[in-house]
């Protein structure tokens, strides 16, 4: 049972089966999730409700997360975002680290996800590797 106040997450992954796992792992810790299947749809939900945390995948077709993260720059959405990977390149880290980025690896470390959560529902983005 949650012990935290739920916390709206934005969740970007072109994969299908990366988006159902995810929303149910986060709304099975009492969060409100909503899925996007792309850059270009998260980005049309600007401005908006403002989401606690973003989890951004890396390689989508049309813009990947490190574009789709500038343009959240770009439309002043302040906003914690994680960039997700399956291609643990170290320039991707390097990069997203530059731009101020924590990156986590598919497949998903649901642990250390839920931990940059915190108790109280707070995003708290650690940057890794």
């Amino acid at each position: 049972m949650p012990s935290h106040p739920p916390t709206l997450i934005f969740v970007v992954d072109d994969d299908p089966a990366v988006l159902h796992s995810t929303r149910f792992l986060l709304e099975s810790e009492g969060h409100q999730v909503e899925t996007f299947p792309g850059g270009r749809e998260l980005l049309a939900a600007f401005p908006g409700p403002s989401p606690a945390l973003v989890l951004l995948d890396h390689v989508m077709p049309g813009l990947d997360g490190l574009e789709v993260f500038a343009q959240l720059r770009n439309l002043d959405a302040v906003v914690p975002v994680v960039l997700i990977t399956g291609h643990p390149d170290p320039g991707i880290r390097t990069r997203a680290r530059r731009a101020g980025l924590s990156v986590v690896e598919k497949p998903l470390a649901f642990d250390a996800l839920l931990s940059m959560l915190g108790a109280d529902g707070a995003a708290r983005p650690a940057h890794q590797g």
